[in-house]
C-alpha cells in the first residue's frame, strides 16, 4: 500500500516520502529468533505527518479558529440562505472536531455560532426563537440547529447556492499543511462559471438602500415625536384651563394602569408575575424587556405596556 500511495503525488513529493526510513526499514521480530519483518502502513505515514508542522489531529483546530470564522461572518454579514449554510458547515466542521477532542464545550458552541450572526438578521431570528421556544429559558443560548432552521424562515426567498472554494495545491491549507492532491488543470476548467443571480442585488446598492429607509425612519420618528409632544403640551394646557381642580396623576403605572405605584423594582404586582413566569425581563438600568433584550415598543396611541 506504500507502494501505491506516492502515485497519487508530486514526483518531489513521492520521492521524499519513499526516502523516509520507514518506507523500506525491516524491524526485528517481537520474538527472539523470528524473522525481522518491514514497517507497516500505519508506521510509514505516522513518518509522513511529521514532515508537515501542524498536520497531526492533535493541533487540527483550535477554539480561535471558530472565534475567528464567527468574527470574520459578522463582518461580511449573511443576506441569503447559501451564505448561511456555508457559514454553517464551516462552523460545524471545527466545532464537531473539537467536541469530540474535548476542546469544546456544547453551550460555548451555541454561544459562538450565534455570534456570527449579524445583528439585523438576529433579530428576526430571535423573534421567530421566541414563538417556537415558549419554553426556553431566556439566559441559555438556543442550539446551533434550531437557530439555522429559524434564519433559513428568516430569509426565506434568497439565494440558495453555497460558496466553494477550491484551494491550489501551492496554497497551504488551514493548518499549515500543504495541498497534498491538487486538482486537474482539466477539472478546475470544467468547473461552471458562477453565475449571478437574476434577483442579486449589489452590496453597494444593497447599503445605499439600508440607509436611504434609515433616514426616512429617523425623519418619521422625529416628527412622531415632535407632534406628541406638541399634542401633549396642549392637553395639558386645556386640562389646566377647563378644570383647576382636576390635578395630574403621577402615580399612574403605566404597565397594568393601576393607580398607587409605578414599574419600579417591587412596586407593580403584575410586572413581578411576568417577571416569574418568563415573559419579561428587567434590563442592566431596570427598565423592562423582552426576553431576548429588546426593548419593547412604545405606540403613542396606547397607555399601557
Amino acid at each position: 500500500m506504500k507502494e501505491y500511495t506516492s502515485r497519487y503525488v508530486s514526483y518531489n513529493t513521492a520521492e521524499t516520502w519513499t526516502g523516509i526510513t520507514e518506507f523500506n526499514m525491516q524491524i526485528p521480530g517481537a520474538q527472539e529468533g523470528a524473522a525481522p519483518r518491514a514497517a507497516t502502513y500505519e508506521e510509514w505515514k505516522a513518518a509522513v505527518i511529521r514532515l508537515y508542522p501542524g498536520a497531526e489531529e492533535s493541533t487540527c483546530y483550535t477554539v480561535n479558529d471558530l472565534h475567528q470564522l464567527a468574527q470574520d461572518t459578522f463582518e461580511d454579514s449573511i443576506y441569503t440562505i447559501g451564505a448561511l449554510s456555508t457559514y454553517y458547515q464551516d462552523f460545524q466542521r471545527i466545532a464537531r472536531w473539537l467536541l469530540q477532542n474535548g476542546k469544546l464545550y456544547r453551550n460555548e458552541e451555541h454561544r459562538l455560532f450565534q455570534q456570527g450572526i449579524p445583528t439585523s438578521l438576529w433579530t428576526k431570528i430571535a423573534r421567530r426563537l421566541e414563538i417556537a421556544k415558549l419554553d426556553h429559558h431566556p439566559l441559555e443560548p438556543y442550539d446551533v440547529e434550531d437557530v439555522l432552521e429559524a434564519g433559513k424562515w428568516a430569509l426565506k426567498g434568497t439565494d440558495t447556492s453555497i460558496t466553494v472554494c477550491v484551494v491550489p495545491a501551492s496554497q497551504p491549507v488551514s493548518n499549515g499543511t500543504p495541498g497534498i492532491l491538487p486538482l486537474p488543470t482539466a477539472l478546475i476548467a470544467s468547473l461552471p462559471t458562477p453565475t449571478t443571480p437574476s434577483n442579486y442585488v449589489k452590496q453597494e446598492d444593497l447599503n445605499k438602500a439600508i440607509l436611504t429607509a434609515l433616514s426616512s425612519a429617523m425623519t418619521c420618528l422625529e416628527s412622531l415625536m415632535n407632534n406628541s409632544i406638541t399634542a401633549n403640551r396642549q392637553r395639558n394646557n386645556q386640562g389646566g384651563n377647563n378644570n383647576s381642580n382636576n390635578q395630574p396623576n403621577n402615580n399612574l403605572c403605566h404597565f397594568c394602569s393601576e393607580l398607587g405605584h409605578g414599574m419600579s423594582r417591587s412596586c407593580c404586582p403584575v410586572v413581578e408575575n411576568y417577571l416569574q413566569q418568563g415573559k419579561i425581563r428587567r434590563a442592566t438600568d431596570g427598565k423592562v424587556v423582552w426576553p431576548s433584550g429588546v426593548v419593547i415598543p412604545n405606540y403613542p396611541d396606547l397607555k399601557t405596556f
